[in-house]
C-alpha cells in the first residue's frame, strides 16, 4: 500500500485557490502594517514639533502660625514710575513671618516697576466726598500723579509750585534719611516719640511716592514700616511711652502712616509686609474704641468725657481714620464712617464766630493754630461745605497775609507755626480757588527760604514743636515743612476754580 495520498485534479485546483487567497491576505496585511507605520511615524513628528509649556512651580504660601517655613516670594518685572534710571533694580525685602515680629526674609532682587503700573490706578477721588465744595482732599485720584515725576512737575505749576520745590523736597528726603535710627525709626529721647516721628517721616516718603521698590529710599521706607509694624506686633498703642498722655499722638500718626503703606502696597501690587495688614486693624480698632461719646479723642486715649479732650488731639486720629478708610481697611470694633459723623459734630462744637477753632468744645482756648485742624478734620469727615469750616476758611484767607520763617514767638503766632500750617496748606489747597491761591503765595516763599543747604529746615519754628526737644524735634520740623511742600501732588483742590503759579 502507497504511502503517498493520490491527488485528484479537483483537490489540486481547491488547493491552488487556497493558496491564492492566502497570499492575497498576506499582502493585504503586509500594506496594512506600512501603511499603520507611516502613520505613526507622521503622529511622532508632528507631536515633536509642538513646543512644550515651560514648566512651572507653585508655592503654597504660608498662613498658619509655624514661622519656620520660608516662603518663596512672587516677584514682579516691571519698571518703577520715577525720574531714576529704568534700568536699574532694587532690593525688596519683605517679611513674611506670622510670629509676633517682623521677621525679614533674605534679599530678592526686582526690577522697578514702569509707569504702567500706576497708569490708570484710582485710588479714590480724595479724602473727602468731593461735593466741589471744599469737601475733597487726602491722596490724588491717580497715584501716577504723585509717581511720574513729569506729572508731579505739572501738578507742581499748575498748583502755584515751582521747580525748587521739587528739588527742596528731595533735598529734605535725603536729609532724612541721614536720620534714620538703625532700628528703622526716626527721633530719639527723651521722650521716644519714636512712634509719631517715624510715622511723620513715611508720610513724607510716601507723599513723594517713596515706597519699598523705591531706588534711593525703598530700604528707609522698608524699615520705617517694619519698624512700626514690630511694635504693633508687641504692644496694644503704636508707642513706646504708653504711659505717657501724649501716647493719642504717637498712636494716631504712626497708625495714619500705616494706613498710606497698606494703600500704597496693596494698590501697587509691591510685596507687602508680613502683619501689615494684621497691625493696621488693630491700630485701627484702637482708635476706634478711644473716641468719646462727644466724638472727640482726649489724652491717653480714654474714651470716657473727661477735661482732657482736645480738638488737637482729635485732629490726627481723624486724619488716620480717614486713611484707614480710603485703603479699605475694616476694623473688628466699629464703623470708621460712623466715628467720622461724630468726629465731625465734635468739631463744629469748637469753631467760634470769628472763625478761629478753640482747643476744647464751647469755646474754650481758641487758638489761631487750630484753624486748619478744625476746617481738614471737617473736610475729612466730607463736611468741607458746612458753616463751621467755612468760617475757618474765611479766618485763613483774611488773616494769613504773610508767613515769614522763624519770627515771632508763641503758639499764636500765625507766621512761623509749623504745626498750623501743616493743617492750612492742607485745608487751603482741598478748599482752592481765591483761598488757596492766597494762602500759596504765603507759605512757598518762606518755607523755601527756611531750608538750609544740606536740606535741613531751620529750628525757628514755634507752636507745639516745644513739647518736643533735640533729634525729635528736628524730625518734627522737617516733616511738617517737606509735607507742606508736598501738597502740591498730594492733595487735588476741591474746586474746578484751580490754582494759577504767582
Amino acid at each position: 500500500m502507497s504511502l503517498h495520498i493520490e491527488s485528484t485534479d479537483e483537490a489540486l485546483e481547491e488547493l491552488k485557490k487556497q493558496r491564492t487567497k492566502t497570499l492575497a491576505a498576506a499582502i493585504s496585511v503586509s500594506i496594512l502594517g506600512v501603511a499603520l507605520m507611516g502613520l505613526l511615524l507622521y503622529l511622532v513628528h508632528i507631536i515633536a514639533a509642538i513646543p512644550e509649556d515651560p514648566p512651572m512651580v507653585a508655592y503654597a504660601t504660608q498662613e498658619g502660625d509655624n514661622p519656620d517655613i520660608d516662603t518663596p516670594e512672587v516677584t514682579q518685572t516691571t519698571q518703577r514710575p520715577s525720574s531714576s534710571s529704568a534700568a536699574a533694580q532694587v532690593k525688596v525685602i519683605a517679611a513674611v513671618a506670622s510670629a509676633d515680629v517682623a521677621v525679614v526674609n533674605p534679599d530678592i532682587d526686582v526690577e522697578i516697576p514702569t509707569e504702567e503700573l500706576s497708569t490708570g490706578i484710582d485710588i479714590g477721588d480724595g479724602f473727602g466726598i468731593g461735593t466741589g465744595d471744599g469737601d475733597g482732599g487726602g491722596i490724588p485720584g491717580i497715584v501716577s500723579k504723585r509717581c511720574d515725576l513729569n506729572d508731579r512737575m505739572k501738578r507742581i505749576t499748575e498748583n502755584g509750585g515751582t521747580p525748587q520745590c521739587e528739588e527742596a523736597v528731595v533735598k529734605s528726603l535725603r536729609w532724612l534719611k541721614k536720620q534714620q535710627n538703625k532700628d528703622g525709626s526716626w527721633g530719639g529721647t527723651p521722650h521716644n516719640y519714636k512712634c509719631s516721628m517715624t510715622g511723620l517721616a513715611l508720610l513724607a516718603y510716601l507723599a513723594h511716592c517713596e515706597t519699598p521698590l523705591s531706588e534711593e529710599f525703598g530700604e528707609n521706607v522698608l524699615k520705617g514700616i517694619s519698624f512700626l509694624v514690630d511694635q504693633g506686633m508687641k504692644a496694644p498703642v503704636l508707642s513706646l511711652v504708653p504711659q505717657r498722655n501724649e501716647v493719642s499722638y504717637d498712636h494716631a500718626v504712626a497708625t495714619y502712616a500705616l494706613c498710606e503703606a497698606y494703600t500704597f502696597c496693596k494698590q501697587m501690587d509691591i510685596p507687602s509686609i508680613s502683619n501689615l495688614e494684621r497691625v493696621v486693624v488693630k491700630a485701627v480698632d484702637r482708635i476706634l474704641d478711644a473716641q468719646c461719646p462727644n466724638g472727640g479723642w482726649a489724652y491717653s486715649y480714654n474714651n470716657r468725657i473727661n477735661p482732657n479732650i482736645d480738638l488737637s488731639v482729635t485732629g490726627w486720629n481723624v486724619q488716620a481714620l480717614k486713611a484707614a478708610e480710603h485703603g479699605g481697611v475694616k476694623p473688628t470694633k466699629g464703623e470708621i464712617r460712623t466715628a467720622l459723623r461724630k468726629a465731625a459734630m465734635y468739631c463744629r462744637k469748637n469753631v467760634m464766630p470769628d472763625g478761629k477753632f478753640s482747643y476744647k468744645e464751647n469755646g474754650e482756648n481758641p487758638r489761631s493754630s487750630l484753624v486748619g485742624v478744625g476746617v481738614l478734620s471737617l473736610q475729612m469727615t466730607g463736611n468741607g461745605s458746612d458753616n463751621a469750616a467755612r468760617k475757618g476758611l474765611d479766618w485763613i484767607k483774611n488773616n494769613v497775609k504773610t508767613l515769614e520763617w522763624g519770627k515771632g514767638s508763641g503758639t499764636e503766632n500765625v507766621k512761623s507755626n509749623l504745626y498750623m500750617h501743616y493743617y492750612c496748606v492742607q485745608a487751603a489747597m482741598n478748599r482752592g480757588g481765591d483761598v488757596w491761591t492766597s494762602y500759596n503765595r504765603a507759605f512757598r516763599d518762606a518755607v523755601l527760604g527756611g531750608q538750609k543747604p544740606d536740606g535741613s529746615f531751620s529750628n525757628n519754628d514755634t507752636g507745639y514743636a516745644e513739647c518736643l526737644s533735640g533729634k525729635s524735634k528736628n524730625i518734627y520740623r522737617q516733616c511738617l515743612a517737606t509735607l507742606m511742600l508736598e501738597t502740591y501732588y498730594r492733595f487735588l483742590p476741591g474746586t474746578g476754580e484751580g490754582t494759577k503759579n504767582s
